[in-house]
């Protein structure tokens, strides 16, 4: 038995003590487990020694007695040769557990996995290149500035800028990318790593930058505040940051160890060449890398390419259909009451419900998103001129589409049932008419109208308009007021004389004789 001496004398004690107490409550007392408790209880029923006799017994003596010393010995079993352990690991997928399990089926009494981990990475400690090996294909980029600078002159004979170099170099393959921009601001930072991920083809499942502020804002107590472009950079590309800590060099290794090469091999190489714009300087750096990433290793067979292209490649993240665009953000924009936000003094729609709340806009040069509590609520075309109202239809509250949408078809069923003459004269405020909100508001104002004087006079009055061209609002009113298609007439278009014995007829002038 494993239990301390200090720990059997005191189980022992209290089982003499009480003999009715339970395991459970000894070994809530004693702070082991009760199966424990148990195979120890069992030992002293099973033992002649009671319990005074054992207390005077030195520990010798108690394990003689009792039989409960320690009878584990220690052999020196079998291990692995850590160097294919190590090999293996740097496989994709690859886990100790797993290796483990395959040596294990062939050498049975081999170590435990306890055993076999701690060996390993004892093993692994002792090696000098187990920091350049240790990363997994497609797992992390490093990405850093390098120290040096490159001038670009101005050709006319104004000031020089000093491009700074990007430097991206990926873990397992270390496979390096390089670019020069013209600051270390966002978006030069953010615009590198999008031309890196195109240039490899694919994206790693963590990037490891340094703490610049391009990448980090700051850094609290329990967490890593990143920049927001920088973190919806890694979010389109379905990646995310992992920062060097501090002061730790050892953290970003590859990065060092990638500007160090990057001065040594290619900056070194541009030393005596004038460069006049970053173009130029870009095209030189690309066929430098080239043949950088083509040499072979001193210490591990083949190059930087081909390990990538063997192994690396296939692992990376497959790149989005759209390359990353960086946008710019505006915070708590309130949507007005018409659910409209202003935005360059245009407008976009917003769901109806969210009028009168604060919502987050993002922007690029082409798009605009509404942003409501994290979640896209609305996307627009970024308006190209000032003035512009943008509105999508689901946006409405349904007493909105209704009006714009439901309610001309109503009308037209409406008039439709009344007759021919109403549908003409309603179609032609709905249809023909280029100022529609005006012939909408005529159409309903037509309909309040056959309401009051009934939908048969309604039809008369339309018939009666349209046969003399009448089509105004005004007009139609006024000839439901007036009535003057029910008025009759002679065939002179004069209304008769009345008779009197002063009115002379027409014998009088002759006309019968």
């Amino acid at each position: 038995m494993r239990l301390p001496i200090h720990l059997q004398r005191e189980i022992a004690r209290l089982h003499f003590y009480d003999t009715s107490q339970s395991n459970r409550a000894i070994a809530r007392s004693v702070g082991v487990s009760a199966n424990t408790v148990r195979e120890m209880r069992r030992i002293l029923r099973k033992s002649d020694t009671f319990g005074a006799d054992l207390h005077s017994l030195d520990d010798d003596a108690w394990y003689a007695v009792l039989g409960t010393g320690n009878k584990s010995i220690a052999q020196r079993k079998r291990a692995p040769y850590w160097d294919w352990v190590h090999a293996e690991m740097q496989r994709p997928d690859a886990t100790l557990e797993q290796l483990w399990r395959e040596w294990r089926s062939q050498c049975p009494e081999g170590i435990a996995y306890s055993q076999f981990t701690a060996g390993y990475r004892a093993w692994a400690k002792r090696q000098h290149i187990v920091m350049r090996q240790a990363h997994r294909p497609g797992e992390k980029l490093f990405v850093d500035f390098a120290g040096r600078t490159v001038e670009i002159r101005d050709r006319s004979g104004g000031p020089s800028i000093y491009a700074q170099i990007f430097v991206a170099v990926l873990g397992y393959s270390n496979l390096t990318y390089l670019q020069a921009v013209a600051s270390q601001k966002t978006p030069d930072w953010v615009r590198c790593h999008v031309d890196c991920f195109a240039a490899m083809g694919g994206v790693p499942a963590w990037v490891v930058p340094d703490n610049l502020k391009a990448a980090v804002w700051r850094r609290e107590k329990d967490r890593v505040v990143i920049n927001p472009a920088y973190r919806e950079c890694l979010q389109h590309y379905n990646t995310a940051a992992l920062p060097a800590r501090v002061r730790k060099a050892k953290d970003k290794a590859k990065a060092e160890v990638g500007v160090q090469i990057a001065q040594r091999w290619v900056l070194f190489a541009l030393r005596d060449r004038t460069f006049f714009s970053l173009d130029e300087l870009n095209d030189a750096l690309r066929r430098l890398v080239v043949t950088l990433n083509a040499h072979p290793f001193k210490k591990m067979s083949g190059s930087r390419i081909e390990r990538f292209e063997k192994t690396e490649r296939s692992t990376l993240k497959r790149l989005p259909p759209i390359p990353f665009e960086l946008c710019d953000w505006r915070y708590g924009v309130r949507a007005g009451d018409d659910y409209h936000v202003e935005h360059a003094r245009s407008f976009y729609s917003v769901p109806s419900e969210l009028r009168g709340q604060r919502v987050d806009l993002r922007y690029t040069g082409s798009m605009l998103e509404v942003m409501h509590r994290g979640q896209r609520v609305a996307l627009h075309a970024l308006a190209q001129c000032e003035g512009t109202v943008q509105t999508l239809p689901e946006h409405r509250p349904i007493a909105h589409v209704r009006v714009l949408e439901g309610e001309p078809r109503a009308l037209m069923l409406w008039a439709e049932s009344v007759g021919e003459g109403s549908a003409a004269m309603i179609r032609h405020h709905l249809e023909n008419r280029s100022d529609a909100v005006n012939g909408l508001k005529a159409a309903r104002r037509m309909r309040d109208l056959a309401r009051i004087h009934g939908d048969q006079r309604f039809e008369e009055a339309c018939a009666y308009a349209l046969s003399l061209n009448i089509t105004a609002l005004r007009s139609l009113d006024s000839i439901l007021k007036q009535a003057p298609d029910k008025r009759t007439h002679s065939v002179s278009g004069t209304a008769p004389r009345p008779a009197h014995d002063n009115v002379r007829g027409a014998s009088y002038f002759g006309e019968n004789t």
